[in-house]
């Protein structure tokens, strides 16, 4: 019987072999391609350090497939790329179970189960996956947004109380005053101002621009074949692109500009171009 399988992948920071997330994807591939199983779904989270297990969206995606019941198999490609903390891996590990689907690493190829937890996270730092520590309590003072992946301009993190009333942070929020700056922007190009014309005016009035620095045209205008830039970036249409997949989530609380204003802002991009083409 063939199985289905969700990868799980969470990307380091750090430029050590076998934690990119495009090297645990191949390790992934032909490790289901040995086994005869199917590739269901990707979900992918960045190493952001300590944060709650079900803040990252890639692991509430993986939750959603597993209250779905659509998987026969999580796989990572070690364990510490799918939990880093003992108490998590427990969990997810007994929900997993209720639900008859199966955990295994792709490298070195085995199975994960719950009586075999503890060598897995035993501070043998030769061990294949990784290190952990499984008796250490998760803090309650565990987050700050320093420590977290940084966000686009005009967002910002947040907390949130789930169905067991614990706090969890890691949530996106639009910045009201950020948002603010975000859609003069958006109204003062599609008007016909430039980019440059448009940062002089924000450093002029005293609006601080992304991560506190003065305003750039650079920064505005961005690349529009990159999807870079103020003018390019479309969560601000509320627009959240699933790892993996060759579509997008739409977040309405996460949405700035209108559907109207960004397509003016695009007609002007394109008139801008073959202006400079010509």
């Amino acid at each position: 019987m063939t199985k289905n399988v969700l990868f799980y992948a969470r990307s380091s920071t750090t430029l050590q072999l076998g934690t990119c997330f495009e090297t645990q994807l191949n390790y992934a591939k032909r490790f289901i391609r040995e086994n005869g199983w199917s590739l269901e779904a990707v979900c992918r989270d960045e190493d952001i350090g300590e944060v709650v297990f079900t803040a990252q969206p890639g692991a509430r995606k993986l939750l959603g497939y597993i209250e779905e019941e659509a998987i026969d198999v999580v796989l990572c490609h070690t364990l510490d790329r799918l939990c880093s903390r003992y108490a998590v891996a427990e969990r997810l590990l007994h929900d997993l179970h209720a639900k008859g689907i199966e955990v295994w690493a792709a490298d070195p190829g085995v199975r994960i189960k719950t009586n075999e937890l503890t060598e897995h996270y035993s501070n043998d730092q030769s061990g294949v996956f990784g290190l952990g520590n499984p008796v250490a309590p998760m803090p309650d003072e565990l987050y700050e947004a320093e420590q977290l992946a940084p966000l686009p301009y005009g967002y910002r993190y947040t907390g949130a109380i789930n169905a067991d009333r614990q706090y969890i942070f890691g949530f996106r929020k639009v910045d009201a005053d950020a948002a603010n700056a975000i859609q003069q922007i958006f109204q003062l190009y599609a008007e016909g101002m430039s980019p440059a014309k448009i940062a002089a005016l924000l450093n002029t009035l005293g609006i601080a621009g992304p991560h506190g620095k003065p305003w750039r045209d650079t920064t505005i205008r961005g690349d529009r074949r990159q999807r870079d830039g103020i003018l390019n970036d479309e969560l601000y249409l509320g627009r959240s692109w699933v790892p993996g997949r060759d579509y997008f989530d739409f977040v309405p609380a996460l949405q700035i500009v209108t559907q109207d204003l960004w397509h003016r802002v695009k007609q002007r991009q394109q008139m801008a171009a073959r202006g400079v083409a010509k």
